[in-house]
This record gives structure tokens, C-alpha cells and sequence, in this order.
């Protein structure tokens, strides 16, 4: 894995910090290209926007150059390559890319040594732009620099979109419209598919309250051979709770691909969140990355019992968070521990509190120990054992939908 020091990650999570407090959008695009030059040590960066109307990239923040609009067909020269392909691309030599345009460099005298330009997706991967950084200082860019480009975009298609919903907010727009693109939001985080791996199955699920809840998930590939999957729930339930998981797992999942140790990444994230949000707000959190041959890594900010079958029919046991909720106090509190040998059959359930605390007509809350039935009863696959469970709490509900937010994931070695 590419080497990050950890000056740039420090630098990455205060950009990230940053991001969500600034509201003025070109002070935003400044900021992200300033960064970039400092984080990674180049000479020049430029932001460019797409403008969906006459479906051009344009730009009037580049970073060591005269800070005039510029307009370009988006699909022009290598930025439009970039937006167009939604792929990073690394040129070491522009000149002898026939893509390059040399002509500004003719006209001010200034070279062009070598390219990164990086596409900016939102979080329904729109394109939404190009970030592009000129000349490393101490030669070329390295692969650590790809990853970092990367993380850093990502941080900014997050940020430039909160900017555009909070304009359509403030332009008044109705909350009915306002709550349905924050619905629009939080479905896009909700991965499409499960990842694919050699031994390992998984499946998540999610119910909100409302048109938004505060419950998130996700899982994702890390190399080849490792899985990685998070269960957030923030407290509450409405658009400020659904904004505050967003943030979670967009950090979160910035950071993953640096350094993907549960441990450190809840510490990471709780250290921002502690510093981003508003008083008495909070996020339980579970993080887990477990490998082809079962070994699982984990840990939790408030988010429990976790429940872990280590073969099938095993008893199933519930681990307790080690540490409190994300966004409380920094430093995390909680301990590292020691990883789990999940063996072939085996699974791990990380549910969300709604679906335990679901209620009956008559008040009584479901409680653990009908799921733990459900678990032993061995259902075949996780997207089976996530239907047992959502089926459990609707017939205990009376209904489908639920008081709070309710999520479940599943993963199993197979």
C-alpha cells in the first residue's frame, strides 16, 4: 500500500474539518485547491465545475494563476477526459500527451512537467468537476499522491454538494423538496450491491422512520482479500441526523483505503466529529474489516451488541462496545482489541438499535433474544437471515413502518 505520512493525513482531516464549515463557494474551492498545492506539494491546482446547462467545465479558482473564468467543452483535453471517463489520470510528460494544451504555456512562459487531474463525483456518482494539480516540486507524483488526490476529491464532491442543497434551501425551496433530495442523498450512500469476495457473503439493510433517518451502512472491498463494512446511527431522525451519518461514512470511508484499522479510523472520525458537531448530537458507530480467511478486526463507538456466530450452530455471542459514541469526547476512550476467528459457516450481525427496541401495539419492546432465535435457526445465506429479521420486526410491529430507524448487516464466511 502506498505510504501516507502522517503530516498528510493530519492535513486531510483538517481540510475535511474545513469543508463543512465553509458556505461561501468560492472561499470552498479555494480552500480545496489550496490544499491540494500544500498536501501534495505542487505547484498549481485548479478547481473546475460542470455546468450542466451548456455542458461545460469552467473555473475561476486556479491556484498560481490569474484567477479569471475559464470555459471549456467538457469533454475537451484532459480534464474533460478525466470528467468524462470519471477515472483519475496520472501524465508524468504532458507534451507528449496529444490530449495537452500547450498554448498557455507558450503564452506565459510557464512549463507544464507533469498532470493530475482527478474527477469529483456527489454522493449518487454524478460528475460534478475536476480537480486538477501541475507540477510536483520534488519530481513526479507518487502513488501515495493518487491515493490522497483521490480522498481529497472525494471530501470536496461532498462538500460542493451540502453547498448547492444548502443554496436551494436558502433560494426557498419547499421542505417537502428539501426533505426529498436529502432522501436523494441517503439512498445514494446505501451501496447498490455487496462486494464480491472469495469466502465471504454479506448483505445490508435499512428502514428509515421517515423520508430520512439517521441509520447508515456500507461495505466495501479493501485490496483483494479484505472486507470492510460500517453500521452508523445517529441520534435522532430527520434531515439533521441523516447529514450527520452522511458525514460519518463519507469520512470514514476517506480514509479506509489509508489506514483501514477499525480502531484508528473510529478514533479519527470521532476526533473530527467531536470538533464539527452541534452539542448533545452523537453517532453510534461499528466498524468492521475482516479477510477471505475469516479473521475479523473491530471496533465500536456506542454501537451494540454486536452478535457473532464463530460456526454454525455455535452459541452466539453479544460483544459489547468498547468505547462510548462517536462525537462525545476526544480522545476516543475505547480499547483495541484483539481480532475473531469467524470459521466457514460462521457470520457476524450488526443491527441497528431500532430494530431491538421495536415496539407491539401494546408497548413492549422485541428485545435481543428473538433475534438471537432467529439467528440459530441457521438461515442459508445473509440476504435470508436479514428478510428472517426484517420480517420478525413487522410482525412484532404490526406494521412495516417502524418508530425508529432500523438497519441490519450481515456478513458470513462461507
Amino acid at each position: 500500500m502506498a505510504e501516507v505520512s502522517p503530516v498528510q493525513l493530519t492535513q486531510l482531516l483538517e481540510v475535511t474539518r474545513r469543508l463543512t464549515v465553509t458556505t461561501d463557494l468560492d472561499a470552498l474551492l479555494a480552500h480545496i485547491a489550496q490544499a491540494a498545492c500544500t498536501m501534495l506539494g505542487c505547484e498549481r491546482a485548479s478547481i473546475f465545475l460542470h455546468d450542466d446547462v451548456a455542458n461545460q467545465l469552467w473555473t475561476k479558482v486556479a491556484i498560481g494563476m490569474e484567477n479569471k473564468e475559464i470555459r471549456v467543452p467538457a469533454s475537451a483535453g484532459i480534464v474533460g477526459a478525466a470528467f468524462s471517463s470519471k477515472q483519475l489520470i496520472h501524465v508524468p510528460d504532458p507534451y507528449n500527451d496529444p490530449r495537452f494544451n500547450p498554448e498557455p504555456d507558450r503564452k506565459s512562459g510557464f512549463r507544464t512537467r507533469s498532470l493530475l487531474t482527478v474527477p469529483m463525483d456527489d454522493v449518487t456518482h454524478k460528475p460534478i468537476g475536476v480537480l486538477q494539480l501541475v507540477n510536483k516540486r520534488d519530481g513526479g507524483f507518487a502513488p501515495a499522491d493518487l491515493l490522497l488526490s483521490q480522498a481529497l476529491a472525494d471530501q470536496a464532491g461532498v462538500a460542493i454538494q451540502r453547498f448547492r442543497l444548502q443554496e436551494a434551501a436558502i433560494d426557498g425551496a419547499a421542505l417537502k423538496k428539501e426533505m426529498t433530495l436529502a432522501q436523494e442523498v441517503q439512498q445514494a450512500l446505501i451501496p447498490r450491491s455487496p462486494p464480491t469476495l472469495p469466502g465471504l457473503e454479506c448483505f445490508g439493510y435499512t428502514r428509515p422512520a421517515s423520508m430520512t433517518g439517521g441509520d447508515g451502512f456500507d461495505y466495501w472491498k479493501i485490496g483483494e482479500d479484505r472486507l470492510g463494512f460500517f453500521v452508523g446511527d445517529a441520534s435522532g431522525h430527520g434531515i439533521a441526523p441523516a447529514l450527520v451519518v452522511s458525514q460519518a461514512r463519507t469520512l470514514l470511508r476517506a480514509l479506509a483505503d489509508i489506514a483501514p484499522d477499525p480502531h484508528e479510523l473510529i478514533c479519527r472520525v470521532n476526533k473530527r466529529m467531536c470538533e464539527d458537531m452541534a452539542a448533545g448530537r452523537f453517532v453510534t458507530m461499528f466498524v468492521g474489516v475482516i479477510s477471505c480467511d475469516g479473521l475479523l478486526h473491530w471496533s465500536s463507538g456506542g454501537h451494540g451488541p454486536i452478535l457473532i456466530q464463530q460456526s454454525p450452530g455455535a452459541p452466539i455471542e453479544q460483544l459489547e462496545p468498547p468505547g462510548p459514541p462517536v462525537g462525545v469526547m476526544d480522545p476516543f476512550m475505547g480499547e483495541m482489541l484483539e481480532p475473531i476467528q469467524i470459521n466457514p459457516g460462521g457470520r457476524v450481525v450488526v443491527l441497528s438499535d431500532g430494530l431491538f427496541e421495536a415496539f407491539n401495539p401494546a408497548g413492549e419492546q422485541l428485545g435481543v433474544e428473538p433475534i438471537l432465535e432467529v439467528m440459530q435457526r441457521g438461515a442459508s445465506s445473509p440476504s435470508d437471515l436479514v428478510a428472517e429479521l426484517r420480517n420478525l420486526a413487522i410482525n412484532w410491529q404490526g406494521k412495516d413502518e417502524p418508530k425508529d430507524d432500523q438497519t441490519a448487516v450481515v456478513v458470513q464466511r462461507v
